[in-house]
């Protein structure tokens, strides 16, 4: 996992830049993957959770969430959201692939494609591990990541992304994908522009996501302790994930 993505100046604009990615959607998706595998439990954790946007919403629905991330400036970001909302909860700084919290949860989430920056074969299975260990007996775990043949059929290309925040300030992201085939990764340079009528910033993050394929997924989680692995398009409960679909969605029991 890379040491300085999602650092302070992406993080001061995340929320703007991901304006139209629709959390309540996801939320909904998640409830009902609950009600199918029979999960009554409220207790949730929410690993890689960011600036707290699926912690907060789940929160709002009545559950009991503890938010857990390594950057400190989206757990700053998602606190004061959570404040500002009268909302308890727990935010933690902590790396997924080495934590313990002493407790344990009916649920775990992983939601935006987190365990697609776990690239490497060693972190991917320390965090499974970690997961079935907070994790109540008959819990649940719940994530999407990068699903590889859409990857490799659709290739990554580089695009524009550009966001206006009022009449006199936008931001403008270039993404910027290198497909690398032998370690099932794509290197992403993000450089984000802020322009208004008084100020100019720009910076340069480079995030490094890995592609998975269903067989290597399962074989960690199987090895991890999970028993049973069930494989959708992302925010699906039916079918099989195609080339597609670029993201899929994973629950394991």
């Amino acid at each position: 996992m890379q040491e300085k993505t999602f650092d302070k100046f992406y993080s001061k604009f995340y929320d703007i830049i991901y304006y139209d990615k629709d959390y309540k959607k996801e939320c909904d998706w998640i409830e009902n993957t609950l009600e199918k595998f029979g999960i009554s439990g409220r207790k949730i954790l929410d690993l890689g959770c960011g600036s707290g946007n699926h912690a907060i919403e789940l929160a709002k629905r009545g559950y009991e969430v503890v938010g857990l991330d390594r950057s400190q400036y989206m757990m700053e970001k998602a606190a004061e959201k959570a404040r500002n909302g009268n909302l308890k909860i727990d935010f933690i700084k902590k790396d997924i692939r080495d934590f313990d919290l002493g407790t344990k949860f009916d649920v775990v989430i992983s939601m935006f494609s987190v365990i697609s920056y776990i690239t490497e074969n060693r972190d991917l299975l320390s965090t499974f591990s970690n997961v079935k260990k907070h994790l109540k007996d008959g819990g649940i775990f719940i994530f999407d990541a990068w699903f590889g043949p859409a990857i490799l059929h659709q290739k990554p290309e580089p695009k524009i992304k550009e966001i206006k925040i009022s009449n006199s300030e936008k931001i403008i992201r270039l993404t910027l994908p290198k497909l690398n085939i032998l370690d099932h990764t794509v290197e992403i340079t993000y450089k984000v522009f802020y322009i208004s009528e008084n100020s100019f910033e720009e910076f340069e993050e480079v995030h490094k996501v890995r592609y998975f394929f269903p067989k290597e997924i399962e074989f960690f989680l199987t090895t991890a302790g999970f028993e049973k692995v069930h494989f959708f398009p992302f925010l699906k409960l039916e079918g099989e994930p195609s080339i597609d679909d670029r993201d899929f969605s994973c629950i394991a029991l």
